[in-house]
């Protein structure tokens, strides 16, 4: 892709494609390469007139009421965002925002709200033939050796487990921003703990019938010297019975292959087949080299993220960089809490 470089003259701001979305909307890309330089109030004013002046490709439509919601909620106009969320809806009502914008906890919340309004319940998006749907809950952190350093790395454990679910067609897998949202609803756990497994069991039934999920993933690690261990049970949601426990172990630096056998040990337990492509699409999500250190890390950015503390969720996201620059989990969130925290500065 070329590099693409010019000046927006009104504000002596400089675009390139390291900082645009590009969507071959000039005036859209030149919104964004406000927003994306903190200069939310400016992309607001391009945005709204966008939006009420132009008729825009539905590509360009989503995005741009994706940047407007994300502006309009640092102001804490969470109505408003959730206004924008609507009208997408009724015009596709299978809208789903871009997945970059999972860091940002009240963007998907707004996003949930509105979709229970005006999109397709949980329970329904869950059901279909011979597919089955789970929630994973955040993983306990039962490490006696390490206990503080590693207090968010279930977060984060969990938020790879569920992308390794993600490629499987006969497994539909709640996503954790929604299961977040829920927990938070029902104030069944707490936004300083930074995680969503600080639930009992028990309440299984009563959160998988608002997510439409038959089975839930309950989980702990634990690390004894140079051995790191996942156990994980599977509990019915009608029930709340353990049908099955699995447990893998390796080195602590072979976190995402622990959590690919785990998935397929999982995936096994509840008699489903994974297909030649969807094996191979599962190796290719797999980071290699990242250390236990840098996990950890992004497991403190993700519970700094939800509580908006974009500033300290980047610094600990350069530090997880600095073990691990190729970690590209860690460098998608950045780009997405960069102009969040560049904003709450201005």
């Amino acid at each position: 892709m070329k590099t693409m470089r010019f000046w927006v003259f009104a504000g002596a701001v400089m675009l390139t494609a390291a900082n645009v979305s590009a969507s071959g909307n000039v005036e859209l890309d030149e919104a964004i390469g406000y927003f994306n330089n903190g200069r939310f109030e400016r992309a607001v004013d391009l945005l709204e007139r966008l939006l009420t002046t132009r008729t825009l490709a539905q590509g360009d439509y989503q995005q741009a009421n994706e940047y407007l919601a994300v502006a309009y909620l640092s102001k804490d106009e969470a109505a408003r965002a959730r206004a924008l969320f609507a009208e997408v809806l009724k015009k596709s009502p299978d809208y789903r925002p871009n997945d970059r914008w999972w860091p940002h906890q009240r963007f998907m919340a707004e996003y949930f709200k509105a979709q229970n309004e005006f999109g397709e319940s949980p329970e329904a998006a869950g059901k279909g033939p011979g597919i089955k749907t789970i929630a994973i809950m955040d993983f306990e952190n039962n490490s006696v050796e390490n206990f503080d350093k590693y207090k968010n790395l279930g977060n984060a454990l969990a938020k790879i487990v569920i992308s390794d679910f993600s490629v499987l067609s006969q497994l539909k897998v709640v996503e954790r921003e929604r299961l977040q949202y829920i927990l938070d609803e029902l104030e069944l756990t707490s936004k300083t703990v930074g995680g969503a497994g600080v639930v009992d069991p028990a309440s299984a039934p009563r959160i998988g019938k608002l997510l439409g999920a038959h089975t839930f993933v309950f989980g702990s690690f634990i690390q004894v010297g140079k051995t790191f261990r996942i156990d994980a049970s599977l509990v019915k949601t009608e029930t709340s019975e353990i049908l099955k426990t699995f447990s893998v172990e390796g080195k602590p630096d072979e976190l995402f292959e622990l959590a690919k056998k785990l998935t397929l040990k999982i995936t096994q337990g509840l008699d489903v087949e994974i297909e030649k492509a969807e094996r191979k699409d599962l190796d290719k999500l797999g980071e290699r080299d990242i250390p236990i250190e840098a996990v950890a890390l992004f497991g403190d950015a993700m519970s700094k993220a939800n509580q908006e503390k974009y500033g300290d969720a980047l610094s600990s996201l350069e530090q997880a960089l600095a073990h691990a620059p190729n970690f590209s989990k860690a460098q998608q969130m950045r780009d997405v809490l960069k102009p969040l925290a560049l904003a709450a500065k201005s």
